[in-house]
């Protein structure tokens, strides 16, 4: 059966309850019989020192038997007290036992020995009750010996502490019952917040991820994770807002592709064309379906990079040959645009080689559409001592300020009227931002002046 947290704590609290107050009934009921047996032991031991020294002082057994009333006046006030005073040939002179135990069996101790604690002995009459006595021989001044037996029945001290330990047991149960209620309510009062916190998060839906838990009245426990909670919720908020975000902007990429297609088509359709009209609506179809796929192939690449499992093979790399083989790849557009691309780099970076040229190209891609022709882009690789930074620095007009912190946004451009859409995805900055974190690096942006530089930053490894 599944507890629910309150019961659990109301458990918890009413065990170390019952277990506090049964060792401490415990303790107590052992320290007052305890206490009971030295005080009954030190009255025997007592009473017997003082009826010796009495008989002592008498001249002989008929002057003890004259003294009776004064000796049996040692034990009166109590009929659990017993004596017996024997004579020498065992002759009962004082015989005073109300509860009519055995005195007479326990070991005597000598006359001229001291009774001491260790002297009381202990045995059970017929009922099973408890006696503790003494017996001890005393010399009359006659010089005839006699033997006093003194003892006590603990029938009363039992019934007494049977009576306490009832009245423990109910004690007991008594605070059993009230630590169950108490526990119960005030583990139900304290945990109010934790409730609030379960009504506040059954309130959050996909329409209602604004909601947060309630922190005013949040125990310093349940802060942490009340703070937690919320922060979860607004990293999911952002989430949901950005793949909302994500599926309107690839809808506008995809939609005019194929608003392109489709118009293009129907307008060839609504009268007999040429030969060469047709060839070039081919061509114009081929164009907007390299687009489209382009887009999909973009948007495979960091849905695949987001996934626990994709896979990179790092090696040791020149970054000197592979910005090279980059720049020797560009050759043809940096030409038709009167770019020149120059490389300076002297690095060697751990990296997944088709990842550290796909981030590459896409900057250098990036760089090559804003570059005035005659102007030269600046591919550079150096060691920092903390890692390797991979630069692509390019003349043009600066980028805005308030563009720099979205420019690795996914379908972010900066030019709000997309007038580039037909050769941008919008995606090529967004892989190299996801390429970088797959590594454990970053990617940063500076624009000012004249010059706009990307900058990978790889790691030591």
């Amino acid at each position: 059966m599944r507890l629910s947290l309150t019961a659990r704590l109301t458990i918890t609290f009413v065990v170390i309850t019952v277990a506090c107050f049964s060792v401490v009934g415990l303790l107590l009921f052992k320290e007052v019989s305890r206490r009971i047996y030295i005080h009954d032991q030190t009255n025997i031991m007592l009473d017997a020192r003082h009826l010796r020294r009495l008989a002592e002082e008498l001249q002989s057994p008929d002057d003890l038997l004259a003294h009776k009333d004064r000796l049996i006046a040692l034990v009166l006030g109590d009929n659990a007290n017993g004596l017996r005073v024997l004579g020498r040939n065992g002759q009962v002179l004082i015989d005073h036992v109300p509860m009519g135990y055995m005195l007479s069996t326990q070991p005597v101790v000598p006359a001229d020995q001291r009774i001491v604690p260790d002297s009381i002995q202990s045995w059970k009459d017929n009922n099973g009750n408890e006696i503790r006595g003494v017996a001890t021989a005393a010399t009359l001044k006659d010089g005839e010996s006699v033997t006093i037996a003194m003892a006590r029945s603990l029938a009363d001290r039992t019934a007494l502490l049977n009576k306490y330990r009832s009245d423990v047991l109910l004690s007991l149960l008594t605070g059993l019952l009230v630590a169950v209620l108490l526990s119960f309510l005030l583990v139900r009062r304290a945990l109010r917040p934790l409730r609030a916190m379960a009504e506040s998060a059954s309130a959050i839906t996909a329409q209602r991820l604004s909601t947060r838990m309630p922190l005013q009245h949040a125990p310093t426990e349940l802060l942490a994770l009340a703070a937690s909670l919320n922060d979860m919720l607004a990293r999911l908020e952002q989430g949901f807002a950005r793949v909302w975000q994500f599926t309107v902007d690839l809808a506008h990429d995809l939609r005019t592709p194929i608003g392109n297609l489709r118009g293009a088509n129907e307008v060839a359709l609504n009268r007999h064309r040429s030969l060469a009209e047709y060839e070039a609506l081919l061509g114009s179809n081929i164009e907007e379906c390299d687009r489209v796929s382009r887009t999909i192939e973009s948007v495979l690449f960091l849905a695949r990079a987001e996934s626990p499992q994709f896979a990179m093979q790092r090696v040791e790399l020149d970054t000197a040959l592979e910005l090279q083989r980059i720049a020797d790849y560009f050759e043809g557009l940096s030409a038709d645009a009167g770019v020149a691309i120059e490389v300076e780099a002297s690095a060697t970076v751990r990296a997944d080689r088709d990842l550290f040229r796909r981030a590459v190209n896409n900057l250098l891609s990036n760089a090559l559409r804003y570059t005035p022709s005659g102007e030269t882009i600046h591919l550079r690789a150096v060691n920092t001592g903390k890692g390797v930074e991979v630069s692509v620095e390019n003349p043009g007009r600066p980028i805005d300020p308030e563009h720099l912190d979205k420019l690795f946004d996914r379908f972010y451009r900066v030019d709000r009227s997309r007038s580039d859409s037909a050769t941008s995805t919008g995606l090529g900055l967004s892989i190299v931002k996801s390429i970088m974190e797959l590594h454990g690096g970053a990617v940063s942006v500076q624009s000012s002046g004249s010059l706009t530089r990307f900058t990978l930053h790889f790691p030591q490894t």
